[in-house]
């Protein structure tokens, strides 16, 4: 290859090299949804108190839609609103300490709503028992500005699975 022919490689190579360095560091709609659901989990696993049990509460105001629907099948009923959701989150301070965290997350965005399709991993922290619950879970959020908010929040009821084979 001639000095004329490698040039423009050179330059080609430099240009796509800096275009896929931009794309990794500029925050785009994918990891701003997974970053908002990632500080949902951290929010309510730090809740254990009543000012931790605040700071959620207020997270939640600013991280859900006025109209957020919530389900899941331990609830007794769907929440609907903000208030019902936050209200529902002293819940968190009554039973044993859970711990929340997502996997296996898919988001599809479009203009100003997006989906998400995750396993919700909920363990209990702490004791003598260690169990730990795989839920399949819906996420709609819409963008209000340039931030997502939770629309609504479906988790399915615990998939019945074989016991673990032990030596």
């Amino acid at each position: 290859m001639n000095r004329f022919g490698r040039r423009p490689l050179v330059v080609t190579v430099a240009l796509l090299g800096c275009a896929l360095l931009g794309y990794e560091l500029l925050p785009n709609d994918d990891k701003r949804i997974r970053a908002r659901l990632e500080e949902l989990c951290a929010r309510l696993n730090q809740t254990k108190d009543a000012s931790s049990l605040s700071s959620l509460q207020q997270y939640l105001a600013s991280a859900l839609l006025a109209q957020v629907s919530v389900h899941a099948p331990e609830l007794g009923q769907d929440l609907e609103g903000v208030a019902e959701v936050s209200a529902r989150a002293h819940d968190l301070l009554d039973g044993p300490p859970l711990s929340f965290a997502l996997n296996s997350v898919e988001v599809k965005t479009s203009e100003r709503l997006a989906r998400v399709e995750a396993e919700l991993l909920v363990s209990v922290r702490g004791g003598g028992e260690q169990r730990r619950e795989v839920r399949h879970s819906r996420v709609r959020l819409a963008k209000r500005g340039s931030s997502w908010q939770i629309e609504a929040i479906e988790v399915d009821p615990i998939v019945p699975s074989e016991p673990e084979a032990r030596p």
